[in-house]
């Protein structure tokens, strides 16, 4: 069950998020380091959900392996 509430705010998230990025389809001035870009708003902010993502599942993976490494330290 607790899968399946994950499953939909995720779907409602990503819906708004698709509503965001294209209400806002100008385009940026990004700067890379030494460099100026001009991207569309759209994909900045997609790139930022990505990258937030990447970062969730990478904690996630450290903690569950902590997690198991923890379990399979205590169950000897």
């Amino acid at each position: 069950m607790k899968v399946q509430w994950q499953v939909i705010v995720g779907i409602i998230i990503a819906i708004l998020i698709v509503i965001f990025g294209t209400t806002n389809m100008g385009t940026i001035d990004v700067q890379l380091m030494f460099w100026t870009v001009k991207w569309p708003l759209i994909i900045v902010i997609l790139g930022s959900v990505v990258a937030g993502m990447l970062m969730v599942f990478c904690f996630n993976y450290y903690r569950t392996r902590k997690r198991k490494k923890s379990t399979k330290a205590t169950a000897k």
